[in-house]
């Protein structure tokens, strides 16, 4: 499913417990621009929406804390501890196991067009544990959070850099 020309999003079903997330949106704005945003996670309670905070320094082996607000008409938050790999400038991502036994595997990338833009990809896999039960609800769920998420950063980057 397409959404817009600058704007993708894509759900998989492999089987009945492994699921694929792909989302991505062209940012007007250099890869520069959108990662010093994207790791600028301090000022992620002014803007985002979906993944609304991350604790702890996005560095390569660190430790971090993201806190998610699954449902934007309730004010539960779910906070899960991950380790993070980075790759500086470029992406951050986390491979783990989380509740339920799912298996994460949670990309963010950012990609020159070649045109002084940025496309901004957000991926996820989501396997095991009760991803057979829980997996197309779950899908669903994180690929409209991370098209919010993904619309909200757009919008914050070039507000900063192209006001």
């Amino acid at each position: 499913m397409t959404t817009s020309s600058k704007e993708n999003v894509k759900v998989e079903k492999l089987s009945a417990s492994h699921r694929t997330i792909y989302t991505d949106i062209v940012i007007d704005a250099t890869p520069e621009q959108v990662w010093s945003v994207l790791t600028d996670t301090a000022s992620y309670k002014n803007w985002a929406t979906f993944l609304v905070d991350i604790k702890g320094e996005i560095k390569d082996g660190e430790k971090i804390t993201a806190i998610f607000q699954t449902n934007p008409k309730k004010e539960k938050l779910n906070t899960i501890a991950h380790t993070i790999s980075v790759e500086d400038g470029k992406e951050f991502y986390w491979a783990e196991k989380g509740p339920g036994g799912i298996r994460d595997n949670h990309h963010f990338r950012v990609e020159p067009t070649g045109d002084g833009k940025t496309r901004f990809v957000q991926s996820d896999e989501i396997m095991k544990g009760v991803t057979w039960l829980m997996g197309g609800n779950l899908s669903k769920m994180y690929a409209e959070g991370y098209q919010a998420f993904n619309r909200k950063l757009k919008a914050e980057v070039e507000q900063r850099f192209n006001p």
